[in-house]
């Protein structure tokens, strides 16, 4: 099996990982067209709305449910295998980023070119409002 070149983390303010919520988050939305995937807390209850997209999805492995989430960049053995499940070649692997999703139970992973987390106001709609605050994003 060929050894792969494992990019380095994202760093800076920007990149800044990892997250944790305490809050119940499921996946919303996946577009197969854009390869787009969005997670969203479900528990309105607690406030404000919190929105992680992710764009150019080339592999993931998702619950349908979290009931708490911690999103961090994969090390390398982790990217390592992320990599090799999404079927991403050594020439293409420093544009992707392989991000972990921890929450009770099995761990899931977003091999992506780039993700946004957000928060919205309480009863706004994400899909119609620019109204957001940014909480993190990849650097490129």
């Amino acid at each position: 099996m060929p050894t792969l070149s494992i990019p380095d983390r994202d760093s800076g303010p920007s990149g800044a990982l990892p997250l944790t919520f305490d809050r119940v988050f499921r996946p919303w939305r996946y577009a197969v067209s854009h390869s787009e995937l969005r997670l969203r807390t479900v528990d309105t209850e607690a406030g404000d709305l919190i929105e992680a997209a992710f764009f150019g999805v080339v592999g993931m492995k998702l619950k349908s449910l979290y009931q708490s989430l911690a999103i961090d960049y994969a090390d390398r053995a982790q990217t390592a295998e992320i990599l090799r499940f999404a079927d991403i070649k050594e020439k293409s692997a420093h544009h992707v980023r392989c991000l972990t999703l921890h929450s009770t139970g099995d761990s899931g992973f977003i091999a992506c070119l780039s993700f946004v987390v957000r928060s919205y106001p309480s009863g706004s709609d994400p899909d119609r409002t620019d109204n957001s605050a940014l909480i993190a994003r990849s650097n490129r």
